[in-house]
């Protein structure tokens, strides 16, 4: 096999891969608690590994290379990650309370949007067409009609009829009246 291997053979290097890879990124997920950062610390150390096949004389050498080069490349990835971290750390501490502020009710608003999006997925087809053309796609309620092809006060049931559903749903869900935040924030009552 490390003949193989040094001749440049794909097939054994799959199997060099299908035998550590596994073992690899458990190692590398252990130091830097980050999974898909742990498989791609992995998959350079095999690349970087086949850029040199030719210099290893036994399997054992390879297997310690490519422990090597993880171990290594997950020190470096902590130091970039804590250097990083405290430097958004000294930047939001420099920054306005109020753009702080600003922020969080970003991110709580981010969050109630998500929310109401899933409410929305769950409801009825009829009700659930009616609320995206309206509200994501900024439909009015003729187009919304048409589209549909049912007649404007239909729509405007239907409309009715959802909200009501929604914020019976996220009041339920202890989340207050997002879906009605959320529609008077967009300005959206067509």
């Amino acid at each position: 096999m490390l003949q193989q291997l040094s001749t440049g053979d794909e097939r054994a290097l799959r199997i060099l891969y299908n035998e550590y890879y596994t073992s690899l990124v458990f190692f590398a997920n252990s130091m830097i608690h980050d999974t898909a950062q742990a498989e791609d610390i992995v998959i350079t150390a095999f690349t970087r590994y086949w850029d040199k096949r030719t210099q290893f004389e036994a399997l054992a050498a390879i297997k310690a290379y490519l422990y090597t080069l993880v171990r290594n490349d997950c020190y470096k990835y902590y130091h970039r990650e804590e250097a990083r971290k405290k430097h958004l750390l000294a930047v939001m501490d420099t920054l306005p309370e109020e753009y702080v502020a600003y922020a969080d009710s970003r991110m709580v608003i981010a969050e109630m949007v998500q929310q109401i999006h899933r409410e929305i997925e769950q409801l009825n087809p009829k009700y659930r067409d009616v609320i995206y053309l309206l509200f994501v796609e900024e439909l009015s309620i003729k187009e919304t009609a048409y589209q549909l092809q049912i007649s404007e006060n239909n729509v405007r049931k239907r409309k009715e009829r959802a909200i009501e559903l929604l914020r019976s749903r996220i009041v339920r869900a202890n989340l207050g009246n997002l879906v009605l935040f959320y529609l008077v924030i967009h300005g959206k009552t067509h």
